[in-house]
């Protein structure tokens, strides 16, 4: 298994040391911070794939605005209520 090395700051490392003997959860920093990154990596790709269908999602409305003679302008308040409310139905959000 490879080696990661990382600096820290001494009171960093007096605050994990702290948490790691209170909770008892973890038998080893090395165990706490594995999980820590693990946890990360989970939260930036679920928040990664959440970006790349709101940009999917995007895309769609912007296609469907066109299709309904979006000119270039920007959609009146009305407009922008009826194109969010076509798409919502369209994915099955309300109906």
């Amino acid at each position: 298994m490879p080696t990661l090395s990382v600096l820290v700051d001494k009171e960093f490392v007096k605050n994990v040391d702290a948490v790691l003997d209170k909770t008892r959860i973890y038998s080893s920093r090395s165990e706490f911070i594995k999980d820590a990154i693990r946890e990360k990596t989970i939260e930036l790709v679920e928040k990664q794939q959440k970006l790349s269908e709101f940009r999917k999602g995007a895309k769609r409305l912007s296609k469907l605005a066109l299709k309904r003679g979006y000119k270039g302008k920007l959609p009146t308040r009305e407009e922008r209520a009826k194109i969010a409310d076509s798409y919502l139905r369209e994915i099955g959000i309300i109906k």
